[in-house]
């Protein structure tokens, strides 16, 4: 008999390695004593060159003319005889770097710069695969799609091209995105649900339709299913997050809705669903590849609702336990208005609705 007792990761966030280049940006010779305070000589008696290398990560090696190497906090001191003129760096998580600089003088400190290499892809595949009692698959498996979010600062709120806006999109504030971060590429659909949870809470079904009527609450208790299985760290949005990514981040075009001016182009609603919601990616995406961010279906937020701040924020998480939660995008069965990127709304957190569901979040250490 097989059942399902285990879920792994197709990716495996903790120890996937992308081996990418170290680039030098910078070798200069200093006035710094350190090469003669700290003296090291060579094999023949002559004081070394010293090169200070900044670098955080653990693990590192050099080749070449080296006659001795140390971390020293955020540095690695790397002393090398007069007229040495290459060396090589090796680190765990890149590829090897041959650096060739002009021949290097005794009793001289050096310094050189490096920049590491982003790590994250832009797109983290995931699949959640059901494993059997004596291993090896045990049926299909769901996989989905996390978009990296690089950090940024936009305004929030009822910007100049958000015509129709409500009170409660004002006032306009600058808000800064300190972190990067994964956000799903789609809504949670109802196979990813029913895989995770066991059920489909669904009124209107199909495996490629996003999960609805799903309170706050149920969110919750999915996502922490989700975590103990994958060892992931995904939850909800943030308001503040979820408008950044609507807006297009930082290649915002800056569309009345998500991705575009037109809203039969990117949105599912009232006018052209049919009164159902619609497979997800059946639409086109914004500016960072986000499908269905208006329409389909409301996405809830982390947040409760109250009043925007009349200050610039940073990375802003409103924690007011006396007002309700915040979903936004609009769904299927609702007009024009509510599409837009900056429309909010009010949900108590354990209410459901046939047009309510959710979108992921993935933090970054």
């Amino acid at each position: 008999m097989i059942r399902k007792i285990a879920f792994v990761l197709a990716c495996m966030f903790t120890s996937v390695v992308y081996a990418q280049e170290l680039k030098v940006v910078k070798f200069e010779e200093t006035k710094e004593l350190d090469a003669v305070v700290y003296a090291v000589n060579d094999f023949n008696g002559n004081p070394c060159a010293l090169i200070k290398i900044g670098l955080t990560a653990d693990g590192v090696t050099f080749e070449g003319d080296v006659i001795k190497s140390e971390k020293k906090g955020n540095e690695y001191w790397v002393y090398m005889p007069e007229s040495s003129y290459w060396l090589n760096i090796n680190t765990p998580n890149t590829t090897p770097l041959r650096y060739q600089f002009a021949p290097v003088k005794k009793n001289i400190t050096y310094v050189m710069v490096l920049q590491l290499p982003d790590q994250r892809p832009s797109v983290l595949p995931v699949e959640l695969r059901p494993v059997g009692i004596l291993g090896g698959d045990a049926g299909k498996s769901v996989k989905f799609n996390m978009l990296l979010v690089k950090a940024g600062r936009f305004k929030m709120g009822a910007t100049e091209e958000q015509v129709g806006a409500d009170e409660d999109e004002h006032p306009v504030h600058w808000c800064r995105i300190s972190k990067d971060f994964y956000m799903a590429e789609t809504e949670v659909t109802q196979e990813l649900w029913e895989f995770v949870m066991g059920s489909n809470p669904s009124v209107l079904k199909g495996k490629d339709l996003p999960v609805e009527n799903v309170s706050w609450n149920d969110c919750q208790a999915f996502i922490q299913k989700l975590n103990d299985m994958t060892k992931a760290k995904f939850r909800l949005p943030t308001e503040a997050e979820w408008e950044y990514v609507a807006r297009g981040g930082n290649k915002t075009m800056r569309y009345l809705y998500s991705g575009s001016n037109n809203l039969d182009e990117v949105a599912w609603h009232y006018g052209n669903s049919q009164n159902s919601s619609r497979p997800v990616k059946s639409k086109k995406p914004n500016e960072l590849g986000f499908y269905d961010m208006s329409g389909n279906v409301w996405e809830l937020c982390w947040d409760y609702k109250q009043e925007y701040p009349k200050r610039e924020v940073t990375d802003y998480v409103c924690t007011d336990k006396t007002k309700n939660r915040v979903r936004r995008g609009g769904g299927w069965d609702s007009g024009s208005n509510d599409k837009r990127v900056s429309f909010r709304r009010r949900i108590e957190p354990d209410s459901r609705e046939a047009s309510t569901g959710l979108r992921l979040v993935m933090a970054i250490d």
